[in-house]
């Protein structure tokens, strides 16, 4: 005859051993993923800031934590610079030799000792200052192009920066020499262009799109060309909540092919001290062409500012906003005209039949 507590026992040893080889299970589950986490993303070391011109701390490779310290030679804040210095005591011996252990701080680094890379970049933040070496697995080159540039324009400055999705940065000065890189993928984040035409002009642009692809792509041993604008489009979004009352605001735009925004453009004879600004000019196409309204915008706020236009009677919706910008030696001068058009619009006759249109607009 069969004996039920020792079934109830049986019932309880087998569950009880079930739990154990869960918890066996999740806990190696999570030291792998813990120890997966340790190898391919080491994390950043907190670096003291011991006099006007060092940092100091510790930085991990591969597992092992070793001194390091940042020497701001030149004094500029910067840290990365041509002239800057990255110590670190491979050997542990609590010393940074003059020779073996001292790296330029802005290029990368071949390590002794360490295998799983060719070489390694120095990746360094801010607030509160903190440090990573990252692996790198073969370098490439990147030289850029600068299509937009006019055969009589000549360049005295130019700096483009790069950005790794791994947070390389790399600066581009020149048209003519490729610049070796870190194999990866690459975005633009700005570009800045001084050049001469018989003017002398300081153009910017700047990356406003946090979502910009990571497009130029560093193969190991090949050069890649880099456009850094391509063409150029000027372009306006309109607000006519205020159609009836006679007034119209414009956003316009300059933005590259490459993603970014213009944010700068100056221009002088000695020196780019005056500002270059845009013209826009609101035109009634149905009494001939008249200029109704005319306005500049500059760069106060950050890229071009709104344009608010004022007319004596309502906003009629086929009018036309005519813009144009000089950009100098970045192709001259680029214009755009768009008709102030609401959607679904249809002519009508009479104030009322108009406010009902914008009504509906806003409803839609």
């Amino acid at each position: 005859m069969n004996n039920p507590g020792l079934e109830h026992s049986s019932d309880s040893v087998t569950a009880t051993e079930n739990d154990v080889m869960i918890r066996f299970f999740c806990s190696f589950l999570m030291m792998a993923v813990m120890a997966g986490i340790a190898l391919c993303d080491e994390p950043f070391a907190k670096l003291v800031a011991d006099d006007s011109d060092r940092l100091t701390g510790q930085v991990t490779i591969e597992g092992r934590e070793l001194a390091m310290q940042l020497v701001d030679r030149d004094q500029d804040g910067d840290y990365r610079g041509s002239a800057d210095r990255l110590m670190i005591d491979l050997d542990g011996d609590g010393r940074f030799h003059p020779l073996r252990e001292l790296y330029a701080a802005h290029r990368p680094l071949r390590l002794r000792g360490f295998d799983a890379a060719e070489h390694y970049e120095l990746l360094l933040l801010e607030n509160p200052w903190r440090a990573r070496l990252i692996p790198i697995q073969g370098m490439g080159a990147v030289k850029a192009q600068l299509q937009v540039l006019r055969d009589d324009a000549v360049i005295s400055k130019l700096e483009a920066t790069l950005v790794s999705q791994s947070g390389i940065h790399r600066i581009i000065e020149s048209l003519n020499e490729p610049i070796e890189i870190p194999v990866g993928s690459y975005r633009l984040e700005d570009v800045l262009v001084e050049a001469g035409d018989g003017r002398y002009w300081s153009i910017g642009f700047s990356n406003f799109d946090s979502r910009l692809a990571y497009s130029i792509e560093v193969t190991a041993d090949q050069i890649t060309p880099c456009e850094l604008l391509g063409p150029l489009k000027l372009d306006a979004k309109f607000s006519g909540g205020a159609y009836l009352k006679g007034k119209l605001t414009v956003q316009p735009r300059f933005v590259s092919e490459t993603g970014l925004t213009l944010v700068r453009c100056r221009v002088g004879q000695r020196e780019p001290s005056d500002e270059s600004r845009l013209t826009a000019s609101l035109v009634d196409l149905a009494n001939s062409e008249e200029v109704i309204d005319r306005r500049n915008s500059g760069f106060a706020c950050g890229s071009l500012c709104p344009v608010a236009f004022e007319a004596h009677q309502a906003i009629d919706p086929q009018m036309n906003v005519a813009l144009r910008f000089d950009i100098g030696p970045l192709g001259g001068v680029i214009r755009h005209v768009a008709p102030v058009r609401l959607p679904g619009y249809e002519r009508m006759g009479n104030a009322d039949d108009l406010l009902e249109l914008t009504k509906r607009t806003k409803d839609e």
